[in-house]
């Protein structure tokens, strides 16, 4: 009876693992935004609490100058509502600055949204590319670009920063079920005044700007 006992609590904890693996694998390039209104200051307030984190740590090699130990990186948290997408990232960044000439190649964060997920291979009137930096100052481009859909607030604090950002959805129908394409991205400007490193959610190359094909997935739920 013990061995019998013993041999189904093993199969059992091996199905278990197997449909874990299993979950995991699927859920790959798949984020969840839940349903909720914060107050867009840079501090994590309750409501973001049980939201999940997506790590944006995959290095762009083609771009990669310093050692990717060294490199930025995130965690990224969503909300939703009736009007707006928001973003909760909390960067590690060891080393700010916003030298560099070009908004991009400063330290900053990067959402890519296509709000119809129809994954085209340029931007159209529903894609977009969202940027601020650490110090909040904000920027973007994209065929649906407009500096008037987004808001954000940002705080330093000891490993780096904080941006709360909320951008205005015009072409997704803002519910439960809804998909849009999107991707995560920081840039990292280590110390001279160019772009140093580019870390990634989802898609491994630095063609997010130009092509919605390759995003991952966000589910309102």
């Amino acid at each position: 009876m013990i061995r019998f006992l013993s041999a189904c609590l093993i199969i059992s904890l091996a199905t278990t693992a197997w449909s874990q693996n299993q979950t995991t694998k699927a859920q790959k390039g798949v984020a969840v935004a839940k349903k909720g209104t914060p107050k867009v200051d840079a501090k994590i307030d309750g409501i973001w609490k049980t939201c999940p984190k997506y790590l944006v740590n995959q290095p762009i090699a083609e771009v990669l100058e310093i050692d990717p130990k060294d490199m930025a990186t995130a965690t990224v948290r969503l909300l939703w509502d009736d009007r707006y997408l928001y973003a909760l990232w909390v960067v590690k960044d060891s080393e700010l600055s916003a030298d560099a000439g070009d908004d991009w190649a400063q330290d900053s964060v990067e959402l890519f949204l296509d709000q119809r997920q129809d994954k085209s291979t340029s931007y159209d009137t529903d894609d977009a590319q969202y940027r601020v930096n650490f110090e909040g100052k904000m920027s973007g481009q994209g065929t649906g670009y407009d500096e008037v859909d987004i808001k954000a607030a940002t705080a330093k604090n000891k490993k780096g920063y904080i941006v709360e950002m909320a951008i205005r959805t015009h072409a997704a129908d803002m519910k439960v079920g809804t998909v849009m394409g999107v991707e995560f991205q920081v840039n990292d400007e280590h110390d001279r005044a160019q772009r140093d490193a580019i870390a990634k959610w989802f898609h491994t190359q630095d063609d997010s700007w130009q092509d919605t094909s390759t995003f991952g997935t966000l589910e309102l739920k």
